[in-house]
């Protein structure tokens, strides 16, 4: 067994262990769990089921699938199993046409892994929650290091990774990793409550530190590619069921550079039975050679040693790590979610400089008896508002599903991507670029 291969299953004990001994340490949920870990309250993912409640629902699709310029013909299933505690997805599909099968669903055996959407479990009333399949929304603490983690920007090439939460009334331990079958990126972030709930003023202050590294990355130095993040947390105030809690947080990436993060949150996780809301606005203060949310939706594509390009003679985009210049930013951020109905989740990060450094994140969801609607953006290379309006640039990836019921169990479905590709190239860096995927099709839905 190699070291890399060693480290991995390391880290996979290590979450384990965790998991066990936090378990044993106190149960309960805390109240200061983190709701936007992640794919933990994902609406598209849940059903409010009782607890004897179960059901399995299945689709077999067929229609047209264009790729790039090319039109095929696609038949796909999709397969859903739902209980109170859990939830799982497979989702397959084969595509063909004139110039034969699309290689790129056949030619690896990781494409049978690739059929997970999702597998979760987390019981009610607890702080467990673990889920395996492609990531998509991972996020550490404030999103100072890690925010809107995906490994869904190269689709044919999407991993499955894993997600775990444990939390107590006093700790709570996240991690995830971008790839169950090899190493890549993985991250573990630890948050404790130090002081006794007796303590008046102080019982809500929580401490948090966090390590992610990049498997498949060196620096520059040939060391381990690592960020840090350290964050200090308070309920300031409360009145009702909302929380305002002042936030300060630090990152660092060795041998490049570091930013600290002053904000706040307004938060409410259960307001009247029907929604969660979580508002954010934050200043963050930035070194050179440091971006924040590195480990974020574009990290597979222009993290370090990857670049996207775009034209007919191929133009490095994006600016890489060590060319950031020094400068500060503004986030806000605002999501609201009405359980297993609607979600609405916008980010925008301001960068204030003569760099084009600004990223853009939005999810939107609904779903009711016949019909369901899901877009999920990221964009980045803005400047500032105005430029969500101006061309959509090589920095961008959206997913578009919409599924309606025409009539009994007959659905029309339709599922767009802006996704991204490897180019073949004579070079240490790896390019990806911009691939456009649109599948219309028909289908039949059973739940048993």
């Amino acid at each position: 067994m190699t070291l890399e291969h060693r480290g991995h299953n390391t880290f996979i004990a290590t979450i384990i262990l965790a998991w066990m001994v936090v378990g044993v340490i106190d149960p309960s949920v805390s109240a200061a769990q983190s709701w936007v870990f992640g794919s933990l309250d994902d609406p598209a993912e849940q059903s409010r089921l009782s607890r004897w409640d179960r059901y399995v629902e299945a689709t077999g699709m067929t229609g047209f699938s264009l790729i790039g310029p090319q039109w095929r013909g696609v038949g796909r299933i999709d397969a859903t199993a739902r209980g109170a505690d859990y939830s799982v997805r497979l989702d397959g599909s084969l595509r063909s046409g004139l110039y034969g099968p699309y290689a790129p669903e056949t030619d690896d055996w990781r494409d049978l892994v690739r059929l997970i959407d999702h597998a979760r479990y987390r019981p009610e009333g607890s702080g467990t929650y673990l889920r395996l399949g492609p990531l998509d929304r991972t996020r550490f603490g404030s999103g100072h290091l890690v925010n809107f983690f995906s490994t869904k920007t190269v689709w044919d090439d999407r991993s499955v990774g894993a997600e775990v939460q444990l939390a107590g009334a006093r700790h709570t331990l996240e991690a995830f990793t971008s790839d169950l079958t090899q190493r890549h990126v993985s991250g573990v972030r630890l948050s404790l409550a130090p002081f006794d709930r007796g303590l008046s003023g102080f019982s809500s202050i929580r401490l948090a530190g966090a390590v992610v590294e990049d498997h498949g990355t060196r620096t520059d130095l040939n060391e381990p590619f690592r960020g840090y993040e350290g964050e200090l947390r308070m309920v300031a105030y409360r009145s009702g069921s909302f929380d305002f809690a002042p936030v300060v947080s630090g990152a660092w990436l060795p041998s490049y550079g570091q930013g600290v993060l002053v904000g706040a949150h307004l938060e409410n996780a259960n307001f009247i039975d029907m929604a969660r809301i979580h508002l954010s606005l934050a200043l963050q203060y930035n070194s050179s050679d440091f971006r924040p949310a590195l480990f974020g939706a574009f990290h597979a594509v222009s993290g370090p040693g990857r670049s996207v390009v775009s034209g007919t003679q191929p133009l490095q985009q994006g600016i890489p790590l060590r060319d950031i210049q020094r400068g500060n930013s503004i986030l806000f951020e605002s999501r609201i979610l009405f359980f297993e109905r609607f979600e609405l989740w916008y980010a925008f990060q301001r960068y204030h400089g003569v760099q084009r450094l600004s990223e853009y994140h939005l999810r939107l969801f609904f779903q009711a008896r016949n019909v369901r609607i899901s877009v999920a953006q990221d964009r980045r290379g803005l400047k500032g508002f105005a430029s969500l309006f101006g061309d959509l640039g090589p920095e961008n990836r959206m997913r578009f599903q919409f599924d309606l019921r025409l009539l009994g169990r007959i659905w029309l479905i339709m599922d767009g991507h802006y996704t991204y590709r490897q180019v073949p190239a004579l070079s240490d860096t790896r390019f990806f670029s911009i691939q456009r995927r649109f599948d219309p099709t028909l289908g039949m839905r059973v739940r048993l």
